[in-house]
């Protein structure tokens, strides 16, 4: 009878808002690129005692095919066990928005050696994908991102609840609360736009409270509102 080949099963994990993967630790969880720098730099660390890991990164606008305009260096590498190597992230001169953030998306896929005792077996092959947010910060922008934040403004269409931010940066929801219901589906909004959510069913109260997240990654003060009947 003829002998099968090896084959080395592949999965595919997407992780996102997650600082690590697997054997690489990644050093943040967002990635902000202020305009007045020639590139920026994201440490990697690779947590393994024993395997190198096969490390891949490239940025996209947010739709996961259209690449986005900032040069990775090195694009592909190998980083050995217990070492460190920083990526360098430059943006190729696309103009961009100088009165409001603009925000990319940065992809590291991260693929494990195959350990010596097992290259004679199948085995189960892990490929590990982290997606960060990267903000682009122009110089000179109104306020800050914090104040963004606090400033939010909240208004109950029905059974909808829009949020409005007039500022020039992101914000991105760590928790938001009407009454004691948590509203789950809220996530960013984009500077001087406005987004719409459900509402919890049978929601009480017009207090609104919420929590963004910093540009550290961590949850910021929590501020209260009034809502807007409409």
């Amino acid at each position: 009878m003829r002998k099968l080949p090896h084959i080395f099963f592949c999965l595919m994990f997407s992780l996102s808002s997650i600082s690590h993967a697997a054997g690489i630790q990644i050093g943040r969880t967002r990635i902000i690129y202020n305009a007045d720098k020639k590139e920026i730099a994201l440490p990697l660390v690779n947590k393994d005692n024993t395997l190198p890991w096969l490390v891949q990164s490239w940025t996209d606008t947010g739709d996961g095919k259209t690449r986005g305009p900032f040069i990775i260096t090195p694009p592909l590498f190998r980083l050995d066990p217990q070492k460190e190597q920083s990526l360098r992230i430059a943006w190729n001169g696309t103009v961009l928005p100088d009165d409001r953030e603009s925000i990319f998306y940065m992809n590291i896929r991260t693929i494990p050696a195959t350990a010596k005792e097992d290259s004679d077996k199948n085995v189960m092959r892990l490929i590990y994908k982290t997606r960060l947010k990267l903000f682009w910060r122009p110089d000179g922008l109104k306020g800050t991102q914090g104040e963004t934040c606090k400033n939010l403004h909240f208004k109950r269409q029905n059974n909808e609840l829009q949020v409005i931010n007039e500022g020039a940066y992101y914000s991105t929801f760590d928790s938001l609360y009407v009454g004691n219901a948590k509203v789950e589906r809220a996530d960013m909004v984009a500077p001087a736009s406005a987004i719409s959510v459900d509402l919890p069913k049978n929601i009480a109260g017009n207090r609104v409270s919420w929590r963004c997240i910093t540009d550290y990654g961590n949850a910021s003060d929590q501020y209260t509102s009034t809502l807007v009947q409409e």
